[in-house]
């Protein structure tokens, strides 16, 4: 069984071996995502890219497919991508675990304006160090469908079923640990056999796991039931939990399982390879999530909006509480007040700083957890994405000094390559886009940043790649992968310039 630090590099780490040239730089960045030997080739020459590489000459040239690019370096730099991973050494900042149904989902915000705030913040600020974990009542193909019809970025992990399945990677590789600790004093086919003789009302097929049988029920008739189920199943030997959410779901589950287990698990695997969170925040909106709460040293929001069952736990056990905070806002809004009214890190994205003449500085001195120098790369993406989508949209003043933002982080020389192939100048391209304000108004252009990443290639030169997806209404999502190749220049707004961006189109 891989680490879990190992499973969580592999879950963040963006497939991008399809391309040639993509492939090469996702060798740099996460190796063991790719299989593939290409070559990088120096001006004083050969040499295969590794886990670990060196540049000594002045100057690099990468050339492997349609990738062809230069940056000029000043002095000797080395970089060891083991080192640029989530391995057993990195501390994450902050672990972030959602329930996603009316916690990180909006099922009644038609635009997913929340989720896409959440997006833009989690992408700028906090996916360079941090981890985001999904924690769910859903199965594996439920969550496949949501991910399909909603704008979610790709979480380190996830927590299935209501705590009963802990799956890594682009995979969905199951721990085997936790497997086999729940299948201690269990036996599903006797749960089916104790629900059926009380004729309750099985979930979908999709809904009964390996560890989890769910049935739904009538509010006014959950007391008896669950206590007449419990009697059942003690005086047929099963030592089980059972929880009612959502005011009809009924899940029977080991007696070890459950939200608050599963993740109680995780955080003790960390603490036993040095790699534990230095902050957890964990959000829920129904009795299913009462669970996570009540983990030790967990910070906790519960959204706004949240279910009855839970606001009367809050109400008992967690008013007082000044780890926990009841969000006036909804849904991913309410994780991202949450975020601020906690301490926790920055909580302002780029599109709750932009102003008139572009974005405004991201932290303060005093926020705890704020940006480290390793993320300025990756929010100076998302920063640029977010003002050419509101430019495009109409949403910022029509006027150069506005549009300066996008055209004073271009270094001269640089260069773009579009998803269809052709190459041009960055800043052409950049500058085409002044003469198309308001182009997409009557439709807005929704856009979100995801898999974002950021490695140090050499002295001042940084590597990002990303996928980015755009909707608009009425139309279906479209997304590239990307590649960006940056380095620092003093009087930017994030203290870099743009050198290189190659865009390689992918489905749905």
């Amino acid at each position: 069984m891989a680490s879990l630090q190992a499973c969580i590099a592999v879950a963040r780490a963006p497939p991008l071996s399809h391309s040639p040239c993509l492939a090469l730089l996702a060798r740099a960045l996460r190796p063991i995502r790719c299989t593939l030997r290409p070559q990088v080739r120096f001006l004083s020459g050969d040499m295969a890219m590794d886990w670990s590489f060196n540049w000594t000459a002045q100057g690099v040239s990468f050339r492997r497919g349609e990738m062809r690019f230069r940056v000029s370096l000043k002095e000797e730099a080395s970089v060891d991508a083991k080192d640029q991973r989530v391995g057993a050494k990195a501390i994450p900042k902050l672990m972030l675990v959602s329930d996603l149904d009316n916690t990180m989902v909006d099922h009644l915000d038609k635009s997913h304006t929340g989720l896409l705030r959440f997006n833009n913040l989690w992408a700028a600020e906090y996916a360079h160090n941090s981890l985001l974990v999904f924690s769910t009542g859903r199965s594996l193909e439920k969550y496949t469908q949501l991910r399909t019809q909603f704008p979610l970025l790709t979480p380190a992990l996830c927590i299935f079923s209501v705590g009963t399945e802990i799956c890594y990677g682009a995979n969905m590789e199951p721990d085997q640990d936790w497997v086999n600790y729940l299948n201690e004093g269990w036996n599903q086919a006797v749960v089916l056999e104790e629900v059926k003789r009380l004729n309750l009302r099985l979930q979908d097929d999709s809904e009964i796991r390996p560890h989890k049988v769910s049935c739904q029920i009538d509010k006014k008739d959950a007391t008896e039931i669950i206590d007449t189920l419990s009697k059942r199943l003690k005086d047929r030997g099963l030592n089980v939990k059972l929880i009612f959410s959502h005011g009809i779901d009924l899940d029977v589950l080991p007696k070890g399982a459950g939200k608050g287990e599963a993740l109680a698990f995780l955080l003790q695997k960390m603490r036993r390879e040095g790699s534990a969170p230095q902050e957890t925040l964990v959000c829920g909106d129904s009795g299913n999530d009462i669970e996570l709460f009540e983990v030790e040293g967990v910070n906790g929001v519960i959204v706004g909006g949240a279910m009855e069952e839970l606001r009367q736990w809050y109400d008992i056990n967690g008013k007082h509480s000044s780890r926990l905070h009841l969000a006036k806002e909804r849904c991913a809004s309410g994780i991202v007040e949450a975020i601020g009214e906690l301490s926790l890190g920055p909580h302002l994205s780029p599109f709750d700083r932009m102003n008139s003449n572009g974005i405004q500085p991201a932290v303060k001195a005093s926020e705890k957890g704020q940006l480290t120098p390793s993320g300025v790369a990756q929010r100076e993406v998302v920063e640029f994405n977010t003002f050419f989508t509101k430019w495009m949209n109409g949403e910022v003043p029509n006027n150069p000094e506005s549009f300066q933002r996008l055209t004073s982080v271009i270094a001269s020389g640089s260069t773009m390559v579009y998803p269809w192939g052709v190459e041009q100048s960055l800043l052409q391209s950049v500058t085409s886009a002044q003469s198309k304000h308001g182009l997409t108004k009557d439709k807005k252009i929704r856009v979100w940043i995801d898999c974002i990443q950021e490695q140090e290639l050499a002295n001042g030169v940084l590597m990002v790649t990303w996928h980015s997806w755009q909707m608009s209404e009425g139309t279906e999502r479209k997304g590239y992968f990307a590649t960006a190749i940056l380095r620092e220049k003093e009087g930017t707004p994030n203290g870099v310039e743009w050198l290189r961006v190659h865009e390689t189109p992918r489905k749905s």
